[in-house]
């Protein structure tokens, strides 16, 4: 799991950070009121991207795990999934934006950056490198359109380019990395195949993905409806400065995620070797995920000052403290995916709904009473406290996760714990 993860995390590290740094270029450009429409428009798209991905990720790697014959149509039928539902998703935006839906200056964004809504359709090779444990493959793609993209936004901060530029710049990234994936996955031999019996397929597929789905779009709540009611209720501005904080712990979002990658096959292996090779497993996993998101938060709150400082300048001074508060939320998360694997292999995905659905509802009542009062800080709170009630707490609820509860509150507890398991492994 350690090699793997570490691949992973060396192919994606280039790609972090020409990704960083272009954003702050970006946002020392538009200034705090234009960067926070674009992040408001964004963090819509995205909740709609979770509905997009249909919950299917985890559902379609276990599946090729288990049936490598029947990768092709399995990928096939997903991909129809997700197509169907980005179309629908679009369409339905637009008539929402003809409406007169959202506020004024964020509706051509949102119609541009809505475009998205087709990205898990095109990434479904993806699906196919992670569960053959090739995403360096996958992820070398996305680097080399992403650094088109880049090259892009630099020239639109040269040219003193209209907001509306860099949504069309992020969109043709995504339809970029997209064709590269396909072109790679062709290339190494991935067939394509016709979604033959596609409705009994899909009612089966959806059984597993749908609470999956549920619970990545509560996610996505959580995390993103903060961005939405700052706007409603705070103004563009307090936006900008609450999106500069918050991009410096989603930067490393992914980690936990590439762990989980190099997790998944493993699990599922140690389950089949028995219950005790199964449970070391589990807690050699969580010890990992806390440690790793240790190591990020704590130098990120330690350095809080001089990172806004640097990266946007004095008109995002108010960014920090929000920043000193949002940076905790990679411990929960990390132990939150980890949580969300567990119960996509034991079939608890509906428990993982339900834990993440009462997150999201505690994130809006806590952003109602505390961004009133506290503005960026108080969504930063809410969203702290979401995060430890949906990833962690809510895992002590029912007996059958009781277990995997206590092993995140050791790992919670004393991380250092996965120092030797790392040594075993190297």
């Amino acid at each position: 799991m350690v090699q793997n993860f570490g691949w992973l995390v060396a192919d994606k590290f280039a790609r972090l950070l020409l990704s960083v740094w272009i954003g702050f270029v970006v946002a020392r450009y538009l200034g705090p009121a234009q960067f926070g429409a674009y992040s408001y428009a964004l963090a819509v798209v995205t909740i709609g991207l979770l509905l997009a991905e249909g919950g299917l990720e985890a559902v379609v790697k276990r599946e090729i795990l288990r049936e490598p014959g029947r990768e092709a149509t399995l990928l096939a039928e997903a991909g129809l999934l997700r197509f169907v539902i980005g179309a629908v998703l679009y369409g339905g935006l637009w008539l929402a934006l003809a409406e007169g839906w959202g506020p004024t200056p964020e509706r051509g964004l949102l119609a541009v950056l809505g475009l998205m809504f087709f990205q898990p359709a095109l990434f479904v090779p993806d699906l196919w490198f992670q569960a053959r444990l090739e995403s360096r493959v996958s992820v070398t793609s996305q680097t080399a359109a992403l650094v088109v993209g880049a090259t892009a936004r630099l020239g639109l901060v040269a040219w003193r380019a209209p907001l509306i530029a860099f949504a069309w710049a992020a969109v043709i990234e995504v339809a970029l990395a997209g064709g590269l994936l396909w072109w790679r996955a062709r290339r190494r031999g991935l067939g394509l195949a016709v979604a033959t019996g596609l409705a009994a397929n899909v009612r089966r597929l959806w059984g597993d993905a749908w609470p999956l789905l549920a619970s990545g779009l509560a996610v996505a709540i959580y995390m993103r409806i903060d961005t939405v009611m700052l706007r409603q209720m705070a103004g563009e501005a307090a936006v900008g400065q609450y999106a500069a904080a918050v991009k410096f712990t989603e930067v490393w979002l992914f980690v936990p995620g590439a762990l989980a990658v190099s997790a998944l096959p493993e699990l599922v292996r140690a389950r089949a070797a028995g219950a005790e090779a199964y449970a070391r497993r589990l807690a050699q996993y969580c010890d990992v995920s806390a440690l790793l998101a240790y190591a990020l938060a704590v130098p990120t709150v330690l350095l809080a000052p001089w990172l806004i400082r640097l990266a946007y300048g004095p008109a995002y001074a108010e960014a920090v403290p929000v920043l000193l508060v949002h940076a905790w939320v990679l411990v929960f998360a990390a132990l939150g995916v980890a949580r969300g694997l567990y119960c996509v292999n034991e079939g608890l995905t509906r428990f993982h709904l339900l834990a993440t659905v009462l997150g999201a509802g505690l994130n809006v009542v806590l952003n109602l009473w505390l961004i009133p009062a506290h503005g960026p800080m108080g969504a930063a709170m809410a969203t702290l406290a979401a995060q430890a009630l949906a990833a962690w707490l809510s895992t002590f609820f029912i007996a059958a996760t009781r277990h995997l509860a206590w092993m995140q509150t050791w790992s919670l507890i004393n991380p250092f714990r996965a120092l030797r398991h790392v040594r075993s492994s190297v």
